[in-house]
């Protein structure tokens, strides 16, 4: 009996706990489902910078700005005037842009960075502008339009991860919003690896007058910049960065107490979180390694038509020929390039040219070196190869090549090359008119577009061992990965992808 009496005593007190709580949970539970959504609290946490970045802010010292403050624009929400421009030019009520100003590194490591931030403009709900191009960079304050080195076709084919519009198009959108009186907001953000980038502090925005920037600081993320990155979602970080929810984070406007001050005078401020998101994202740009792994994203850009033109047009005239890549700046010591330039001539003359009246193939040289050798004018091909880093090792090198093989090099057609100077035998220089239509200045570095192309065209291909007699190149690596494709799907073209060449094994004394 006085167990069954302990099993009563359970029962009841359970159930006096049950209703107890119930009482407690229920009702606040009624509430909430009456009131707000249960994970309000949790939606409207405030912003939070992934823990890996380090960021800063400062004022722009731009037109929209004074003695350090912002100046709040008198734009409303109510103001619809700028809807029926943004959707001729973007399909929608508000034109969201991103727009890099700069984007560091040379052509073929900046290209998969356009193509990484125009996936990424994807992600976030932005429309990619094209940058402009010259010198072998790509950015939108450069003189050149984007087609002046690439064909559109890359970007048609990806319009399923992102929307994309033409400079001129979206400074022709600039100039219909400035005359309609709806400014666009604009904010600008540099994104670095763990130290600042002494290359984006040169370069000054173009379209600073374009845009207001009222309330919004332009902003440093710092962060970590790996090539194995597997520890962290990379992806996920950019996008966080980059979101509404940061830009929102971010605005400021004039209505709360601080003690943020000008020149003796209080400016009251607090975080907008009304604020639209901003129209044009201004993104100075300076990272070596890819954050998206999307297999489209990582297919390079064709190059245009008229450079794919110009390129099978000398390698027609070639044939059959083989392509040498040899990017001799800064490789230490220079002492290796001459017995490296001995190892490669022994390759080549183990090549056999089946019917042909050539003992060997016709030799097409792309490298850094000056291709007008020591004629009046000549310095490096690479805008970072300085003269005076040019030795007599360098020298001897290249003339240990045409000493042994017939060689042909592209050079920019100005009318200034001095052929009496050159060698009169087994060094041809090809004269490439780099100017555009529109009488903008010529673009040398058109060259190393149509030196690509030309080499992977090429029957045979050879490049220096890195380190050893040759930097390592992702121009080097964009032949040999395009050269490896074709010989995969049977290109019959393609006879040698890619040969190494190193330094000659000098005889062991006895």
């Amino acid at each position: 009996m006085s167990f069954l009496g302990s099993k009563d005593y359970i029962k009841k007190y359970t159930l006096l706990a049950f209703a107890f709580a119930s009482s407690l949970i229920i009702p606040s539970l009624i509430y909430s489902l009456g009131r707000v959504p249960i994970l309000s609290d949790a939606i409207n946490q405030p912003y939070r910078y992934p823990s890996m970045v380090k960021y800063s802010y400062k004022w722009p010292d731009i037109s929209s700005f004074t003695n350090g403050a912002p100046i709040i624009s008198n734009l409303t929400e109510d103001n619809d005037i700028y809807k029926e421009i943004d959707q001729r030019y973007c399909g929608q009520d508000r034109c969201r842009f991103l727009l890099p100003v700069a984007i560091t590194e040379q052509e073929s490591k900046a290209q998969l960075h356009f193509r990484q931030l125009s996936f990424l403009a994807g992600k976030i709900g932005r429309t990619i502008v094209l940058p402009n191009v010259y010198n072998s960079h790509l950015g939108a304050c450069l003189p050149h339009p984007f087609s002046f080195y690439y064909d559109q076709s890359w970007l048609d084919e990806n319009k399923k991860h992102f929307n994309y519009i033409t400079m001129e198009d979206f400074k022709a959108w600039l100039l219909e919003r400035h005359y309609a009186g709806a400014i666009p907001s604009g904010q600008e953000i540099y994104m670095q690896g763990s130290r600042k980038s002494r290359l984006l502090n040169k370069i000054k925005n173009c379209f600073s007058d374009s845009f207001d920037f009222s309330g919004r600081p332009t902003v440093s993320y710092q962060l970590q910049d790996h090539q194995d990155q597997r520890h962290i979602n990379i992806t996920d970080i950019m996008m966080n960065l980059f979101s509404d929810k940061a830009r929102q984070h971010e605005y400021l406007d004039g209505t709360l107490p601080s003690s943020s001050s000008t020149l003796g005078k209080t400016k009251d401020f607090k975080v907008h979180t009304g604020s639209p998101p901003v129209d044009v994202i201004n993104l100075f740009y300076d990272r070596r390694y890819k954050f998206i792994n999307d297999h489209d994203a990582q297919e390079p850009l064709p190059y245009s038509q008229r450079w794919v033109d110009v390129a099978n047009q000398i390698s027609n005239q070639l044939k059959p020929y083989m392509a040498i890549h040899w990017r001799m700046e800064r490789l230490e010591p220079v002492s290796n390039l001459l017995p490296c330039a001995m190892d490669l001539i022994d390759k080549v003359q183990q090549l056999a040219l089946p019917n042909s009246e050539q003992k060997y193939p016709n030799v097409f040289l792309l490298t850094d070196y000056p291709h007008l050798l020591n004629a009046t004018g000549a310095r490096p091909e690479s805008s970072s190869f300085q003269v005076n880093q040019l030795k007599p090792e360098h020298h001897k090198a290249i003339e240990y090549l045409y000493q042994h093989l017939n060689i042909s090099l592209t050079s920019v057609n100005n009318n200034k090359i001095p052929y009496n100077e050159l060698p009169n035998e087994n060094w041809h220089i090809l004269p490439i008119d780099a100017t555009s239509d529109d009488g903008l200045p010529a673009d040398r570095s058109v060259l190393g577009i149509v030196d690509k192309l030309i080499a992977m065209n090429a029957q045979w291909f050879f490049a220096g061992r890195p380190g050893v007699c040759a930097k390592s190149s992702s121009f080097t690596g964009r032949i040999s990965n395009s050269r490896k494709k074709a010989f995969k799907h049977g290109d019959h073209n393609v006879i040698l992808p890619v040969r190494t060449f190193d330094m000659k094994k000098q005889p062991m004394e006895v």
